[in-house]
């Protein structure tokens, strides 16, 4: 078995890091927003309701895979 061991440096970035992917998270869900507000307004004049709703579930579902993935990015660094 081996066992790692985190130096205070090493727990000071983690935590740092951590940090960093909360802010990330926040940036991504306006990102994911201010996305779908645009594409819904351009989507609206040139494609029928459908096709708007295709586009927004797209956009939904890459935000919900990066939610997934910084999640356990999170969980790696907390543990």
């Amino acid at each position: 078995m081996v066992r790692t061991v985190f130096t205070d440096e090493d727990k000071r970035n983690l935590k740092v890091i951590a940090a960093q992917l909360i802010e990330l998270r926040k940036l991504i869900e306006e990102l994911t927003e201010s996305l779908v507000n645009a594409s819904d307004k351009k989507l609206m004049k040139m494609f029928n309701a459908s096709q708007d709703d295709l586009k927004e579930n797209e956009v939904l579902n890459c935000k919900e895979k990066l939610e997934k993935q910084i999640d356990i990015a999170e969980k790696e660094f907390r543990s």
